[in-house]
Order: structure tokens, then C-alpha cells, then sequence
């Protein structure tokens, strides 16, 4: 800041105005001011300096995404008490608003609390409030509370509490109401409301009368023009020329020519794009609904409804609308619009994306573009839906031309990347009229004057930037069907990046000759080629290849897809394809998330998100593998932890070529994935090739179901078990129902052979549980009809010795590890065991065994049968079998306490451990030992408590040789300092010469004995401990 006597100094420019050299003074003091006060508020709750945002600063690229949030830097303080001096952002999302107690007129339960409260509700990002004082830091959930429920305190961060922040946002539990403030968040609140709206519609009138694309219309253009009032893009005058007698913007739907005049406005300013309806003709619309045409005005006119004097009503009068960022009301209405059409929703297999993950994949594939030619890329989305990529790529866009000029992108620019740097095509036209909506309303929040009303006229964006591609559109194409998978679209650009959530569910088999044409050049014949690179006709794997095409050389390409790219056997073609064709740069596996509402509303599959740059892929590329965990804490305020620490670097040629590393790596670790290559090594062999060798064959029993049922009177007198009998070790069929009795009918979807129930069996199961005792094979005695919870194999009296072989691996670790380590459905989708999970399990020949180790396997299969349960000598065993070091069981024994998909495993990993427990104490000792022995000395690990109470964290001082006495100001000095993410898993302090403060999180799942041997290479690796000579 040049000083006042400085000729640069702004002040001179004042002239000799009095009131100019006063203003300029308040503003060098309000800098002055706030940057002392920015440095004391980062310092004291331990913020990396990077991740708070000044918000009373001179705006910059970085603030973009908060404008909404900036008063004039010519306003007194004492006038933007109601907006937030700053935020903090984890991973680029929004995490906690900052607010001094002094702004909050010295009462922080007061009205201009709760006023802000409301305002950073709408806008639906950080779950927190922080309102700081000299001594202590207030923490408030943010959420949208009635008028008379004032936000109640979550807790008070002391001043010298340096890791408080870091236990609120690792999802520490308290026992605020903190869930009282997720239930009422601004995308269920909207959602709500527009649900309810397009109901009392729907009620009024049929859809003969009123089509449900004319009632989206509707409600989309009353929602539009609230946005324009509440944004003062329309104000004062300009109601009047709207319509010449409203007085108030609340009437402009209120009557049959106030909303004619309206739509008629909306329609001359954006040029017919803005959800048109089924004609121009408003006054004949509106008469052929008759005298329930009202409704349609009472309903529209609600949306515009604003609550006086900043009442805090949970109806369309309690949203602000100037907060409401842009992504956040083409999602919410995106989702609304699917949820009330949901059959061409399902048609034309469309699913939202939320806009936080949109935005992960948005940052990614602007990461990878290089920096000097960020704010010329342009950008296609070829599933485009309601623009949420779109909208975000723009917002982006303004951001890197802001960047690159140094000026604040003006009108002309905006309107400039709006039309000739994005492109979006979707096969559905009701999503283009939703993106249209979207793209109009970001580039209104962009504009930084959107002022004079006269001056708003766009240029028209349908068949210019988003370009619908369903059959009306594309003709008579043999492929019109596949919308922009289309080979009319084949040449398409080419763009600098390509990004889509592209739909995932299966087409239909009629195209499978067109889709696979789709992942080959055009010089290229799909059949000059072996397996198909679009499997099953899985659409999303075809946009892909389709990317490649439309993507400029050395572009980027950044999907959203289905996560079976990772882990399908069937797609393991595909993936052999991509990580060499492209230079993959970060994968994001979405598999623990799909089961939270919270996190994707409308998906419960799971998903990856890719960057890739569009070129060959090296011999020695590498990209990062991060696999985010549900921590239901975190969901709860619909977050997941980005954990650095967690990201795994994967060589592409590993990811082409080794069948099963990202469920390895994605439910364990690289050390896993060397167990897993071991196991699978020779002279052990498939056990599905075992079988064969034996001349046994394993089968799944019949499946009950009446569609399409068959003949299933063969069965009759056979007796029958299935799953809900809960049989355990060995069944006496005797005892069992006969299949008559439960299946008068005797007609199967799937009866199966009749040969397959000749026994005795061995019977493995289907849906394995945690339990050894509900896990492990059954021996039946006889012959039985077993239904489709168990795969069968008979086993003739000749080959029971391998009968008892198998019946004991079944109940080992190891069977269940291999599975949740290798099996493309268990652990990701479905808990269950494909039969191909078994049959993949690598075996040695019970031949190969010593004579000892036989005589052990069939003294263990005879008690199991006799209903023993001797778990602990099966483990024992099989370790001997296949060579099982220390650290290969203990590596198991962990992944199945923490990492199977069971919810006593999921729960157990994220158990807060005890301070004093076992758990600590042996990783510590395992460390200290394992750190001793690489480097042939003495380094000791000691658990260590820096406050009275670290909450969530648990810190070890790793010492090489003699520990020298700590200096507790220091080392909350250093914390204070910390360059480590607020949402890491684990924070890293030196000390001093091989001295380390080592925190994490008191999960259990970072405290196992694995966890303490990939620390301790990790150390190893980086040098942390190593003499100098060997450095």
C-alpha cells in the first residue's frame, strides 16, 4: 500500500476535497485494520494461509464465487453487519464463514446474527459460522432457522485451542443441533418448494389441458424473473416497463395481463430461449385453461413473494435470492424436474450431478490445462442436462480471463465466452430449455453491472451454444437414437476440454453395432479389433472414445462415469485401452459414497470421476488415485475429506494392465496389492481350473421367481434350502421341506438342471456375513434343491478329501480377503459373492500339501461339521498353506476389521479409539520398532497430549535417538503455521533433527498394525530419519 505522501497514492488524486482525503484516510486505516485482523484470526485457529478469503478486501479472481458477499470497500463497517469479513475453504469448497464479534453489535445471538445466518443459508455451501472474538471463536451451524429458533451455539474454540478447527471440521461430535441445521438446507428447502408448487398445478389441471413441460416452464420463468428482482437486475422503474400499471414486482404474475405482459418481456429480452412453452400465444394459453387459470397466477406469484423486513419465513418469501448461487438452483431444479418427470427422466437416463463434485471434475480438467491457455479453452459438455458443468466452466472461465487480464471481465466479455467458448448438447430438449435457464442466470450473476434493464437483450443460445440432439433434430440417421454419440456429431470441434456426467444406464442391444463403431478412429474398423471397447452397451464407456474424437490433441477430458470402468472384468479391455491412449492425470473412486442421500440424492451407484489428457500415456506416467471414505459425519453437512494423505500414485501401466489394482488399492493399499500378486502367483491356480481339473463344476441353484416362469416338476420330492433357513456348517437334508410344499406350483423364472442337486454337495454361499460361522461352505448329505443364495458343487465319495479341503479354505480370512480385495460387485455395488469370486480364488492342489498338512485340512473339516468353530486353527493353517508372513496376516486380519463393507466393519473404522487403549500403544510400538530396525538404531515413538483435550486427533513424538525436552509455545507456534490441509487425516510437525510430532485422527482404522507399517516406509522413504551419510 504506497504510503499518503507518495505521488502513486490515490489520495492525491482527491484534489483538494476534504471529504476526498477523508475517505482516503478510512480506507488505509479499514486495510490497515483488517489485515492485522485477517493475519490474528488465520493465525489463532490454525488456518493455512491459503485457505481463508478476505471478503471486505478489493475483489479478485478468487472472490468471483462470492461477490454476492462483498459490500463496497467505501462502506463503514457498521453498514455490512449482515455480510461475513471472510471465509475458509477446504479443498476449494466454502467450510466455515468468518465474522467479528464487534459487527454482531456486541450481542452474537442478536438480530443481525440470525439476519446473516439466513444469507449464507441461501447460499448452501459451508455448514459453519464463526463469530470471533478477542478470547474465543463462537461456532454456529448454518441453517435455515424459523424466526423464533435463534441459531444455538455448537461450540467455543478457545484462543490458545490451535487445533479446535481442526476438530470441528473432521466432524468431531458434540451435542448441538447441529442435525436440526441439515435437515433444513437451502437445496430440500427449494426442492420443497418447487415441488410443491408443480403439485397445486398438476392438481388444477390435467395434463391434456396443461402438459408437464408447460407446468416446468411455468414455475422456471416465475423462479427467473424472482431472481432478477431479488438480484436488482430489475428494480424501481423497470417494473413499469414490464407492465405499464404494476406498481409492485409481487403483481407481475398476479393477474392474466400482468403474467402475459411478462412472458411476453421475458420472451423480447432472451429472445425465446427461456423455458418456452407449447405457444407464443399467452392470452389464447391462459383462456384455454378457463377460470382455473387463476391458479396458475396465485401459484406463479407466490414464487415471487419476499418476506418484509428480513422475516424469516421457510416459504418463498424467507429465500434470498441475491445469495442463491447459480449451480445451486439449476441443480435443485434440474433434480425437480427429473423427480417430476421421472419416466422420461428414466428414458433418456438422466441423473443430476451435484454441484460439489461437479466441481471437483471442473477444477480438475482446469488444472490440467495449462495456465496460459485456461481463459481461451473451449469447453463442450455433451451430456449437458441442466448446465451445472456448463455454468461452472463459464463462472471458471470469467475467473481465468480476470487472471489473465488483471481487469474484471466487463459485459462484452462474458457475453463473448458465453457463445463462443461453450457447447452443450443433450438428447433431452426439456434439459436443454433447464441449461438455457441456467446459462442465462450465471451470466446475469457474472456481470458485474448488469444494469441498464434496456441493455440485457442476449444473443439466442439454442443451435448456438446448446444444441439439442434427439431424433427431431438429427433426422433420419440409422443412429439418431444415440443423440450425441451420433456419428453426425463425430467431427465436432475440436475443444480444448471435454466434461459430462454422460448417461450410465445400459442401451439397448439393437445398438450395440453403432456403439462399438463408436471407440475407433475414423480410419479405424471396429472389426479389425478383438473385445468390444463399449461392453454391454454401457453408454458412458462409449462417450469416452467419443471424447478422444471431439478433444483437441493435448486437450483435456474430464467424465463423470460409472465406477465398473474401474473394477469390471468386462471392461478390463477398455481400461487397457484408455490408460494407454490418454495420459490420465487423477481419479477420484466414488464407491463409499453411494450409498448417502446426502452426498448424490439420486444415485446409488458407484461413480469415478477422470481427468485425462488427450495423448499417449508414457512408460513411466503416473496419476493420483484418491479414494474419499463415508464418514457419516461429514455427509451429514454433505461433505467428504479430499485427504491428501490418502492419494495413491498409480503407474498407467499398472492401471492397463493389472486386472484387479483399483479394488485393491481402492479397499486397501500398494501393500495389498503385493500380497494380492503373491497369492495369485504359481504353482497355485484358479480354483474355477481346480474344479475342471477334478471334473467338478460349481452351480448356482434355482431362482423362484414368477416372471417368465418354467417348468419346474422335476424337483418335486427333492427337499429344499434357501438362504432364510440360516444353515450352518453341514446340513442333514432329511430334516428339510420338501420344494412342493413351499412351491405348490412347481414353476421357476430359473429351475436349473436337475443333475445340479444330486449330492452330497458342498455349498458356498452367496451373501457371506462377517461371522466365520455364516460365511463358510455347507456339506449336505444328500441330494437337495438349493436355491440361488448358494453356488453347489457335488462331491463324489471318491473326492471327499477335496471336499474338505475347500470346506476349510471357505472359512478362512483369506477366501473372504481375496474376494473384497479382487471381486468387481462385492464392496462396490453389491455384498454378495459372484461365482466367479470363487472361482478366481487362487488354490494349491490338495495333492501339493505334505502329508502333515492334509491330515490337519481333514481333522478341521470334521469339526467344523460337528458345529465346533475352530477359527483360529483354520487361519493358523491356511497361513501355512500359502506361506502367510507375520505382516501378511495382520494385513488381512485389518482389512477385514476395517475395510469390508459389513457395518460392524464400517462402524469399527471409525471408532474413536480410547487415549489409553491398545490399539495406540501397539502401533506405537510397532512404528518404534520397524523405524528401529531399517535404520539400525534407536527411534522410539511416543504417544503424546498437547492440550488437555485434542479431540478428535492423537499425537506420537517420533525421536531418533535421545529426546530433547519440548517447548509447548513452540510447538503451538508451529501448529498455528501449518501448511497441511484443515480436512487431512494426518498433520506432520519437525521438531528438530529427527524429531517428529506426528497427529491423526483417533479413527481406528489409522491405528492398526498396517497403518503403523505403511507409516513407518513412508518415513523411511521420504529421509526423515536417514544419517546424513545416507542421504
Amino acid at each position: 500500500m504506497p504510503s499518503i505522501s507518495s505521488s502513486a497514492s490515490p489520495c492525491r488524486r482527491s484534489g483538494s476535497s476534504l471529504s476526498g482525503w477523508y475517505l482516503c484516510l478510512h480506507l488505509l486505516r479499514r486495510s490497515t485494520t483488517m489485515a492485522a485482523w485477517f493475519a490474528e484470526v488465520v493465525d489463532r485457529l490454525g488456518v493455512p494461509r491459503d485457505a481463508y478469503i478476505g471478503l471486505r478486501e478489493a475483489p479478485t479472481a478468487r472472490h468471483l464465487r462470492y461477490m454476492d458477499l462483498m459490500a463496497p470497500l467505501q462502506k463503514p463497517a457498521a453498514q455490512t453487519g449482515e455480510l461475513p469479513d471472510g471465509v475458509v475453504e477446504v479443498s476449494g469448497k466454502a467450510v466455515l464463514y468468518v465474522v467479528r464479534e464487534p459487527l454482531m453489535a456486541g450481542a452474537a445471538s442478536g438480530v443481525q446474527l440470525v439476519q446473516l445466518m439466513r444469507t449464507l443459508a441461501c447460499r448452501a455451501d459451508a455448514a459453519y459460522l464463526a463469530v470471533v472474538s478477542p478470547a474465543t471463536t463462537t461456532i454456529y451451524p448454518i441453517g435455515f432457522y424459523r424466526e423464533n429458533e435463534p441459531p444455538v451455539v455448537d461450540r467455543v474454540i478457545e484462543a490458545h485451542d490451535v487445533i479446535g478447527l481442526r476438530n470441528l471440521l473432521n466432524g468431531e461430535a458434540t451435542d448441538s443441533p447441529q442435525g436440526r441445521a441439515d435437515k433444513l438446507w437451502l437445496d430440500d428447502l427449494l426442492f420443497n418448494l418447487l415441488t410443491d408448487s408443480a403439485e397445486a398445478l398438476r392438481a388444477a389441471f390435467s395434463t391434456a389441458l396443461l402438459a408437464d413441460e408447460d407446468v416446468l416452464s411455468l414455475i422456471g420463468r416465475a423462479l427467473f424473473t424472482r431472481f432478477l428482482l431479488d438480484r436488482n437486475i430489475v428494480k424501481g422503474d423497470d417494473i413499469a416497463a414490464i407492465f405499464s400499471c404494476a406498481q409492485r414486482p409481487e403483481v407481475l404474475f398476479s393477474s392474466m395481463d400482468t403474467l402475459v405482459a411478462t412472458f411476453q418481456w421475458l420472451d423480447r429480452t432472451f429472445n425465446g430461449d427461456l423455458l418456452e412453452l407449447s405457444t407464443k400465444d399467452y392470452h389464447g394459453f391462459m383462456a384455454r385453461l378457463g377460470p382455473a387459470a387463476s391458479t396458475i397466477c396465485a401459484v406463479l406469484s407466490n414464487v415471487m413473494s419476499r418476506a418484509p423486513g428480513g422475516q424469516l419465513s421457510l416459504d418463498w418469501d424467507g429465500l434470498r435470492f441475491q445469495h442463491i448461487p447459480v449451480d445451486v438452483l439449476s441443480q435443485v431444479y434440474e433434480h425437480f424436474a427429473h423427480r417430476f418427470m421421472p419416466e422420461q427422466a428414466r428414458k433418456t437416463s438422466i441423473h443430476y450431478t451435484p454441484r460439489g463434485i461437479a466441481q471437483l471434475l471442473v477444477d480438475g480438467v482446469f488444472g490440467a490445462t495449462p495456465a496460459g491457455k485456461r481463459h481461451c479453452a473451449r469447453v463442450l459438455d455433451p451430456a449437458v442436462g441442466a448446465g451445472v458443468f456448463l455454468v461452472l466452466a463459464f463462472r471458471r472461465l470469467v475467473a481465468e480471463h480476470w487472471l489473465h487480464s488483471g481487469k474484471r471481465p466487463r459485459r462484452a466479455t462474458i457475453r463473448r465466452i458465453l457463445t463462443q467458448q461453450l457447447c452443450g448438447l443433450d438428447i433431452n430438449p426439456t434439459s436443454i430449455k433447464i441449461a438455457a435457464l441456467s446459462l442465462y442466470l450465471a451470466a446475469l450473476e457474472l456481470d458485474p453491472q448488469p444494469q441498464p434493464l434496456s441493455d440485457l437483450r442476449f444473443e439466442r443460445l439454442f443451435d448456438a451454444t446448446l444444441h439439442c440432439v434427439d431424433q427431431a433434430h438429427l433426422g433420419n440417421a440409422v443412429d439418431a437414437e444415440l443423440g450425441s454419440l451420433s456419428a453426425q456429431l463425430r467431427m465436432l470441434g475440436p475443444f480444448d476440454i471435454v466434461l459430462a456426467n454422460p448417461p450410465w444406464t445400459r442401451f439397448p442391444g439393437r445398438f450395440k453395432k453403432l456403439l462399438d463403431q463408436v471407440a475407433w478412429d475414423v480410419e479405424e474398423a471396429s472389426t479389425a479389433h478383438g473385445k468390444s471397447l463399449v461392453p454391454n452397451q454401457w453408454p458412458d464407456l462409449a462417450f469416452l472414445w467419443r471424447s478422444v474424437q471431439w478433444c483437441k490433441p493435448s486437450g483435456v477430458i474430464g467424465l463423470l462415469v460409472h465406477a465398473r470402468l474401474l473394477f469390471s472384468e468386462e471392461a478390463a479391455a477398455v481400461r487397457a485401452r484408455w490408460f494407454t491412449r490418454t495420459r490420465v492425470t487423477g481419479i477420484l473412486n466414488g464407491m463409499f459414497l453411494r450409498k448417502d442421500r446426502r452426498i448424490w440424492p439420486s444415485n446409488t451407484q458407484p461413480f469415478c470421476a477422470l481427468v485425462s489428457i488427450n495423448e499417449a500415456a508414457g512408460p513411466e506416467d503416473s496419476f493420483y488415485f484418491l479414494v474419499p471414505r463415508h464418514e457419516p459425519a461429514l455427509a451429514r453437512r454433505r461433505e467428504f475429506r479430499l485427504d491428501p494423505r490418502s492419494a495413491l500414485p498409480v503407474p498407467a501401466a499398472m492401471a492397463a494392465h493389472e486386472l484387479h489394482a483399483f479394488k485393491t488399492l481402492a479397499r486397501g493399499s500398494a501393500l495389498d496389492l503385493e500380497l494380492i500378486s503373491r497369492l495369485g502367483a504359481e504353482p497355485r491356480i484358479r480354483m474355477e481350473r481346480y474344479f475342471a481339473q477334478e471334473s467338478l463344476e460349481l452351480a448356482q441353484g434355482f431362482i423362484a421367481g414368477t416372471k417368465n416362469a418354467q417348468n419346474a416338476t422335476l424337483l418335486r420330492g427333492l427337499p429344499v434350502l434357501e438362504g432364510p433357513d440360516k444353515p450352518l456348517f453341514s446340513v442333514q437334508t432329511q430334516g428339510l421341506d420338501r420344494i412342493e410344499e413351499r412351491y405348490p406350483m412347481l414353476a421357476f423364472q430359473w429351475p436349473r438342471s436337475r443333475a445340479i442337486y444330486t449330492g452330497p454337495h458342498l455349498l458356498f454361499r452367496e451373501a457371506p456375513k462377517q461371522d466365520p460361522a455364516h460365511r463358510g461352505a455347507l456339506w449336505t448329505d444328500g441330494d437337495v434343491a438349493f436355491s440361488r443364495s448358494f453356488y453347489g458343487v457335488r462331491i463324489p465319495k471318491a473326492k471327499t478329501a477335496i471336499g474338505d479341503y475347500l470346506y476349510v479354505l471357505s472359512y478362512a480370512d483369506l477366501l473372504m480377503y481375496w474376494v473384497l480385495m479382487t471381486s468387481s460387485k462385492f464392496g462396490v455395488e453389491r455384498d454378495i459373492f459372484n461365482k466367479e469370486d470363487y472361482g478366481n480364488f487362487p488354490v494349491a492342489p490338495l495333492e501339493s500339501l505334505s502329508s502333515t498338512l492334509k491330515r490337519k485340512v481333514a481333522d478341521l473339516a470334521t469339526s467344523i461339521r460337528s458345529g465346533q468353530q475352530p477359527w483360529l486353527a483354520v487361519n493358523t493353517l491356511v497361513s501355512q498353506i500359502y506361506g502367510l508372513t507375520i505382516y501378511d496376516q495382520a494385513l488381512i486380519a485389518d482389512a477385514l476389521a476395517y475395510e469390508s463393507p459389513f457395518s460392524k466393519s464400517q462402524a469399527s473404522s471409525l471408532t474413536v479409539l480410547p487415549r489409553k487403549g491398545k490399539h495406540l500403544s501397539t502401533f506405537a510400538a510397532s512404528l518404534s520398532s520397524l523405524l528401529s530396525e531399517a535404520e539400525d538404531g534407536t527411534i522410539t515413538a511416543t504417544p503424546l497430549n498437547l492440550c488437555t483435550d485434542d479431540g478428535l486427533w492423537q499425537f506420537l513424538r517420533v525421536v531418533q535417538g535421545t529426546p530433547a525436552d519440548i517447548d509447548p509455545q513452540r510447538v503451538a507456534g508451529l501448529l498455528k503455521h501449518l501448511d497441511d490441509p484443515l480436512m487431512t487425516s494426518e498433520i506432520r510437525l519437525q521438531l528438530g533433527e529427527g524429531d517428529w510430532l506426528i497427529g491423526r485422527l483417533r479413527h481406528a482404522r489409522y491405528w492398526s498394525k498396517s497403518q503403523a507399517r505403511l507409516l513407518a516406509l513412508d518415513l523411511l522413504e521420504r529421509g526423515l530419519f536417514a544419517s546424513p551419510a545416507s542421504v
